[in-house]
């Protein structure tokens, strides 16, 4: 058993999947779009706001739990060591993923997850080094935010069964029983967008890896209505659903607008919640508003 596992959220592990379970759970919406809306800050890495403006990092937090947002996701989908160090984010991996939960946790959230991206290195066969470099960066990152006091790890936006593969066995190694949760993004027929691969074909790979949870995101809100069916009569486990706001457009003061708003994803939710999905939410492009409204029509 590794040492730091005795700091693991055991009691919120099982909080998540008791509920992921029984119930059906919101998710909050995106960081790294809302924090593109701050002052001067589009090219600024997400990532860097842990550290570097923790305040603001907690203030949206905030937002989307007052919003009704029962589950978290902390502000680490690109904070893997070779992320941080394309994004020359210098503070040590660690330091970044522990500041990314304890902003999530300064919302006082009923759950918290811990957000990982793909981390951006390739490569061609299992027994190469540069598997193992991919394999131990989700292993280091999925380490430093379950010692965080994550209460389960989110994989999120895979795009194929070969960025996945690694970032399951390297989870898979320090998990130790804590919930994972695997959501990919699709195209509007369904498939991976990297390989190809029908959604069904996905979620059996993934639970067959250790899936607690199964899902889609960063996707349009066509092909998640579409999808959502799909995932329940092909997963065993619970089914999770956050599209995106749609292609955004830039207005007249360079601005990014969005075109899906809060009243189409209140409609969705609604949806996706008869379809059988345990865990809806919104993807990138959303805002709290979105997440309340959302709340409103899943509560009303």
């Amino acid at each position: 058993m590794l040492a730091e596992a005795a700091y693991y959220n055991r009691v919120g592990a099982e909080a998540l999947r008791r509920r992921l379970a029984d119930e059906v759970l919101l998710a909050q919406g995106p960081m790294g779009t809302v924090l593109m809306g701050e002052l001067d800050a589009e090219t600024v890495p997400p990532a860097f706001w842990n550290l570097a403006e923790p305040s603001t990092v907690q203030a949206i937090h905030r937002l989307y739990e007052a919003a009704g947002a029962q589950v978290l996701i902390t502000n680490t989908f690109q904070a893997s060591g070779p992320a941080l160090a394309r994004d020359r984010i210098v503070p040590a991996m660690s330091e970044v993923n522990r500041a990314g939960v304890d902003n999530a946790r300064a919302a006082a959230p009923q759950l918290v997850v811990g957000s990982m991206g793909p981390c951006g290195l390739d490569w061609t066969r299992r027994d190469t080094p540069a598997f193992r470099a991919c394999r131990t960066a989700y292993r280091e990152q999925a380490l430093a935010l379950l010692a965080s006091g994550a209460d389960g790890i989110l994989l999120e936006t895979f795009t194929s069964i070969r960025d996945c593969e690694p970032a399951l066995a390297g989870v898979g190694d320090v998990a130790d029983g804590m919930p994972v949760l695997v959501s990919f993004a699709i195209g509007e027929e369904g498939e991976l967008l990297g390989d190809g691969l029908t959604i069904e074909g996905a979620v059996v790979y993934a639970e067959k890896h250790g899936a607690a949870a199964v899902g889609i995101n960063c996707c349009s809100l066509a092909a998640a209505t579409a999808a959502v069916p799909r995932l329940v009569a092909a997963a065993r486990t619970p089914v999770m659903v956050r599209p995106h706001a749609g292609v955004p457009e830039r207005d007249r003061d360079g601005r990014l607008v969005w075109p899906d708003g809060p009243e189409v994803f209140a409609e969705a939710a609604l949806v996706w919640r008869a379809a059988g999905a345990h865990l809806v939410g919104a993807c990138c492009g959303a805002t709290p508003a979105t997440t309340a409204a959302m709340a409103d029509a899943l509560t009303g």
